[in-house]
C-alpha cells in the first residue's frame, strides 16, 4: 500500500480519476461561468452541459495541485425586448459533484455586439455562492463571489446553419475558504483520513484570485425563426491561479491549467 506522501501525490495528480482512485475531493472552482458573451437578440433561454476548467480547493494542501475539468449544468434567461434593457440576463450554474460540495450559483450579466455586422459580441457576468461538504472526515466550508468579462467573435459569414466563433474571458473570484483535514507524517501535506480518524489541520485560505479561457465554438441552427434558437458546441483551456496551504499555513497562489467542452441549447420566442 502506498505510504500517506505517495496517496496525496497520487491524488494531486490524477483530478480526473478521484472517483476511481478513492481519493477526497472537496470544493469545486469553476474557472469560466461557461455563459455566451454574444446575446441572443430575442426572448431567449439558454442551458449547458459538459465539463468546464477549473480546480479544487482540497487539490490546495497537495504537493502539486492540479486543474481539472468538472461537471457544470447551467441556464441563462435573456428578456430581451421584454425589458427596457436588451441584453440584460440572469441564470445559474452547479458546478462538481454534490459529495464534493457542489452548490447552486445566481448569474447575473450583461451582453451585447459591437460593429454593424453584429460580428463581436461582449458581456459580463457577476456569480457567488457558499458551499460546504465533508468527506472522509476532511470538510471544507467556502463563499467565493467575483465577476468574468469576455468577448466573442465570430469568424466566418453569418449563416443559419453553421458559424464558427472564438471567445475568450477573464474572471477574478474572491474566496474566503475554511478546511478541516487529515496530514501526512511530516505534517506538510494532507491526505485522505484513515477511517474514524480525527483531522488535525484547521486552515483558512482565502484571496482574490483570476483565471482566463480561451476557446473556439461550432453555432448551428441560431438564426432560424423558430422556437429553437440553436446551440453550439463549445471547446476551450482555462488558466488561473488557486490557493496554497503547506504545513496549515497559507501560502503564495499556484497556477493550473485545465480544458473543457459543452453543449448549448436555446429555445424562446420567434421575435
Amino acid at each position: 500500500m502506498a505510504d500517506p506522501v505517495r496517496k496525496s501525490l497520487l491524488c494531486s495528480t490524477l483530478p480526473l480519476l478521484v472517483a476511481s482512485t478513492g481519493c477526497t475531493t472537496l470544493g469545486p472552482m469553476p474557472a469560466t461561468t461557461g455563459v455566451a458573451m454574444a446575446p441572443a437578440g430575442r426572448p431567449d433561454i439558454d442551458v449547458h452541459a459538459g465539463l468546464v476548467p477549473g480546480y479544487y480547493l482540497s487539490s490546495a494542501v497537495t504537493p502539486d495541485g492540479n486543474g481539472t475539468a468538472m461537471r457544470e449544468v447551467g441556464a441563462v434567461i435573456e428578456p430581451d425586448h421584454w425589458l427596457s434593457v436588451p441584453g440584460l440576463f440572469a441564470g445559474a450554474r452547479y458546478a462538481g459533484e454534490a459529495s464534493s460540495g457542489a452548490a447552486p450559483e445566481p448569474l447575473l450579466g450583461y451582453r451585447s455586439t459591437i460593429g454593424e455586422d453584429r460580428s463581436l459580441g461582449v458581456g459580463v457576468v457577476a456569480f457567488g455562492t457558499h458551499a460546504q461538504a465533508t468527506q472522509k472526515s476532511a470538510s471544507f466550508s467556502a463563499t467565493r463571489g467575483g465577476a468574468e468579462a469576455g468577448a466573442d467573435l465570430r469568424l466566418t459569414p453569418d449563416s443559419h446553419w453553421l458559424e464558427l466563433h472564438m471567445n475568450a474571458s477573464a474572471a477574478l473570484t474572491g474566496l474566503s475558504a475554511h478546511g478541516s483535514y487529515c496530514v501526512d507524517s511530516a505534517g506538510s501535506y494532507g491526505v485522505d483520513c484513515p477511517d474514524g480518524a480525527t483531522p488535525v489541520n484547521d486552515v483558512h485560505a482565502g484571496g482574490v484570485y483570476p483565471s482566463v479561457n480561451f476557446g473556439m465554438s461550432l453555432n448551428f441552427a441560431q438564426h432560424l425563426d423558430s422556437a429553437f434558437h440553436g446551440g453550439r458546441f463549445d471547446i476551450g483551456a482555462g488558466a488561473g491561479t488557486m490557493p496554497r496551504v503547506l504545513a496549515g499555513e497559507q501560502a503564495s497562489a499556484r497556477s493550473y491549467v485545465a480544458l473543457g467542452g459543452t453543449l448549448s441549447l436555446a429555445f424562446g420566442a420567434l421575435r
